[in-house]
């Protein structure tokens, strides 16, 4: 009963993760474990201050700027750090992205050419969803 119980949690979680994702047909709940994680972790005051501390920069420029930038990270982040890629999605020539990356970089003090500080701004964005219950 005990291991039931735990992997009706986990399917919970799993399906709570997927729910926060864009829409697709199906979702491997396999794929699906750091957001899993960070989903059954979403009111830990660690993960949310981590959240607060990697991208509190970035978020208080976005609230004071007409010019948003999340968005820009979020993009580069679901294409895989491809900056071809993440200008097309966003409809921007690659100058206008170059730009907004390089003024990301001096507002987080990060490298976006690093693929460990690309994982830490991905994952402090998917927690900051989640705790905020997006």
């Amino acid at each position: 009963p005990e291991a039931a119980g735990a992997e009706l949690r986990r399917g919970e979680q799993s399906a709570a993760a997927a729910a926060a994702l864009p829409p697709r047909p199906w979702h491997d709940a396999a794929a699906l474990e750091l957001r899993r994680l960070l989903w059954a972790a979403r009111d830990d005051a660690e993960l949310i201050a981590f959240a607060e501390r990697v991208l509190g920069p970035l978020a208080a420029h976005d609230r004071q700027r007409k010019l948003v930038l999340t968005p820009t990270l979020e993009a580069l982040l679901a294409n895989g750090g491809q900056k071809a890629e993440t200008a097309r999605a966003l409809h921007l020539n690659r100058q206008a992205l170059y730009h907004r990356l390089t003024r990301i970089e001096q507002l987080l003090g990060v490298d976006l050419g690093d693929p460990e500080q690309l994982l830490t701004l991905h994952v402090a964005l998917l927690a900051r969803g989640y705790a905020s219950g997006a």
